[in-house]
């Protein structure tokens, strides 16, 4: 039986809300262990780890989005009968060519540690790297047993086994570190012990995707497989050229990260910094990382849920149904990621020393908070561009931002040091984000943002600035009379959000960015539906 625009629809927020879940116990999970993981091991320590961390991010999202996307796109695609590849044949030649992948990474970090490590000015990190490396030996089979479910729309596998290695890795990395700490091991011991979460983590991640496999026994299908030459050819090319988009893209975080790890530390002690000085530097730029992943949880969620339905839009001509949803998509992506920075640019001070007990950086952490903005609509625009078929331009625009970031990097940081990395930063988001928009905008030859729109949240995101502005001066004689404690900041903190998300729903709700039958799409909708006026499509 044919699903309809709104069944479909309420299929793609469903699997986004499952998605999203998990992706914000996930982001929880990354942004509080570093609490804990901070105080343990202190900026120099937690230097150490952020070095040698973006190889574990590559390897997290080549098994969880990159790959697990593309493959379901695949299995869709087959479902819905536009394919005359089979599953079996997907599977298995995926398979296949995921396993000698993560072979080929793996023995490219483990042997080339050492190289890497004096790369990035700092030898002792040869270790750490090749601990680091088994991370991809694990990758090939949790990408192809998540790939088979999201292309059955079923979402829990991936969600529930992306929690789990969470969970396990942080408690690795927790347990590990305080008790090499404790017995007077050094800071890169610790940091060995932190980065061996990654192992414990992806390991029991596969083993409950095994069990899946085995409890559903979806897969025992008897009969040899015989893939066509052709069609292994066509799986193959999908992998690496939609996969190698989907990867670059869901990485583009991960992947800035990765050019800092590099060479700022390198850059900041050519620039005359002493070793220590530099390691303490780098570490108080990394407090940003986890700050810029909370701030993208739904639209890493929205547009891992999206391919498959905008796909079949595409395939089956609804080009209006996938202009709405576009559209759609783009407006949840700016009303989330543009309030989101901006609360957080307001309230840096005390979100700093409430999770890294001082408010060193905090000036550069604002200048990353504006990352949200750019990555919310990068990864939307993304998926959307790769969802109809327009993979290479997005490895085009990635390639731009990141050569951008490396340029930037080497004309600011002697300068301004950290500052001048953040800005660096934002300059290569931008650039990304103006480019997916520019594409998009032409693909699509009608306009993706309604200038009423975009109204809206900027109002919205201004009335609540200036009323955090307000709060912020009122804060500060409680900061005169009781010291800029941590509990006050936490304090500070937690009720500052609060009232941000409540003038900024409330003003949003009331002003009809959405529309009611938007609403009903997501649990609870209906009840917040009372609240909005009626949206006018016609507006410009």
């Amino acid at each position: 039986m044919a699903v309809g625009p709104l069944e479909s629809s309420k299929m793609l927020v469903k699997g986004a809300l499952v998605l999203s879940i998990a992706g914000i116990l996930v982001k929880l999970l990354s942004a509080v262990y570093r609490i804990p993981y901070q105080n343990i091991v202190g900026d120099i320590g937690f230097y150490i780890y952020q070095q040698v961390y973006p190889f574990y991010g590559i390897a997290f999202t080549l098994a969880t989005i990159g790959f697990p996307m593309v493959i379901s796109k695949l299995i869709a695609e087959r479902n819905q009968g536009d394919s005359s590849i089979s599953v079996k044949d997907i599977l298995f030649t995926a398979g296949i060519l995921l396993s000698v992948l993560g072979l080929v990474l793996f023995s490219a970090l483990y042997t080339g540690a050492e190289r890497v490590a004096a790369i990035m000015g700092d030898i002792e990190l040869a270790p750490l790297l090749r601990l680091v490396a088994f991370s991809f030996l694990l990758m090939p089979a949790s990408a192809l047993i998540r790939g088979f479910y999201q292309g059955k729309q079923d979402m829990i596998p991936t969600a529930v086994s992306q929690v789990v290695e969470q969970v396990v890795r942080v408690a690795t990395i927790l347990i590990m570190s305080f008790f090499l700490v404790n017995q007077g091991y050094s800071l890169y011991a610790a940091g060995a012990g932190a980065v061996s979460g990654s192992i414990t983590g992806g390991f029991a991640s596969l083993v409950l995707l095994l069990g899946f496999v085995v409890v559903r026994k979806e897969w025992n299908q008897p009969g040899r497989v015989m893939v066509k030459a052709a069609d292994f050819w066509l799986i193959t090319k999908a992998l690496f050229a939609q996969g190698l988009a989907f990867c670059l893209t869901s990485l583009i975080l991960v992947l800035v990260q990765l050019i800092d790890s590099l060479n700022l530390y390198a850059l900041l002690r050519e620039s005359g910094i002493m070793s220590t000085l530099a390691k303490e530097l780098k570490g108080v730029y990394d407090r940003g990382q986890p700050l810029i992943q909370l701030g993208t949880v739904v639209a890493n969620a929205l547009s891992l849920s999206m391919v498959p339905l905008i796909s079949s839009y595409l395939s089956k001509g609804e080009l209006t149904e996938l202009h709405t949803k576009t559209k759609l998509a783009l407006r949840i992506s700016a009303s989330i990621g543009i309030p989101a920075a901006m609360g957080l640019i307001c309230l840096i001070n005390p979100v700093n020393r409430m999770l890294f007990t001082d408010s060193k950086g905090s000036g550069t952490l604002a200048i990353l908070a504006l990352s949200i903005v750019f990555t919310s609509l990068i990864i939307t625009k993304a998926a959307i561009l790769q969802s109809i078929g327009r993979a290479r331009v997005s490895i085009l625009i990635v390639i731009v931002g990141l050569v951008f970031k490396l340029i930037l990097n080497q004309a600011l940081i002697p300068q301004w040091q950290i500052v001048g990395a953040a800005w660096a930063t934002i300059g290569s988001f931008f650039i990304m984000s103006l480019l997916f928009y520019l594409v998009l905008r032409k693909v699509m030859k009608q306009p993706i943002v309604l200038l009423r729109d975009a109204g809206i949240i900027y109002l919205g995101t201004a009335l609540m600035s200036g009323i955090l502005y307000i709060y912020n001066k009122l804060f500060a004689f409680l900061y005169m009379t009781f010291g800029l404690g941590r509990m006050l900041s936490a304090i500070h903190t937690l009720t500052g959000v609060m009232i941000g998300v409540v003038i900024y729903g409330a003003f949003i709700l009331r002003s009809g960015l959405y529309t009611k039958e938007e609403l009903s799409l997501v649990p609870a909708g209906n009840k917040l539906a009372v609240l909005i006026r009626d949206r006018k499509e016609g507006a410009k």
